[in-house]
């Protein structure tokens, strides 16, 4: 099936299509890519691409949603704006963020990083925040490209380095692989099932 894109940032495209390529589908057209404030303002005015044929996924983080719960923020983002969207509609969230489906895949992480497996987390669905938990297991990588890709300087100030959106997309690409990572994050491994439905 063809599958239509609402995506949170850069980050979730190839998360994304390596979603949509271990499912069995195709991509078709991708929008958003300028945060959580428009993926919940303007994600359900996308609903009327979502046909018999055509599908569409909007992917964002959790975290961002301010919600108790996965079902509430379908709500605000979703149900509130269009009351019975089609069964081809599909909005899930990464718990709490995309992150936590990256280091789902311990093996990949651990590869990526050039340290231990027992070091990432066994259940990162259930970490507070999972960004900068993986900003300091970077800071433990013996390689020191992604290290200084990920960690940001001290004078720099922000949470990640200015070149972490390139080296994480650079992880999902040769690294990332989802059979590992859906043993590890069920919120996923639901996103999964529900692509396979389609």
């Amino acid at each position: 099936m063809l599958i239509h894109l609402i995506l949170e940032g850069y980050l979730e495209e190839p998360v994304a299509e390596k979603l949509l390529a271990y499912c069995g589908h195709k991509k078709g057209i991708v929008r958003g890519l300028q945060g959580f404030g428009y993926i919940q303002t303007k994600a359900a005015q996308f609903h009327p691409l979502a046909t018999d044929k055509e599908g569409v996924l909007v992917l964002t983080d959790f975290m961002d949603a301010r919600t108790s719960c996965p079902p509430h923020a379908l709500d605000k983002y979703v149900l509130q704006h269009v009351a019975n969207p089609p069964k081809t509609f599909l909005c899930r969230f990464a718990v709490a963020e995309l992150e936590s489906w990256l280091m789902a895949d311990r093996k990949g992480m651990a590869d990526f990083l050039s340290i231990s497996a027992a070091k990432i987390p066994s259940a990162p669905d259930a970490l507070p925040d999972p960004k900068r938990h993986l900003v300091n297991l970077a800071r433990k990588s013996r390689k020191s490209a992604v290290r200084n890709g990920i960690v940001p300087e001290k004078s720099h100030g922000g949470m990640v380095a200015p070149d972490y959106l390139a080296t994480m997309r650079s992880f999902v690409r040769d690294y990332w692989t989802i059979e590992n990572a859906v043993t590890n994050s069920p919120s996923l491994a639901r996103c999964v099932r529900r692509l396979q439905q389609l």
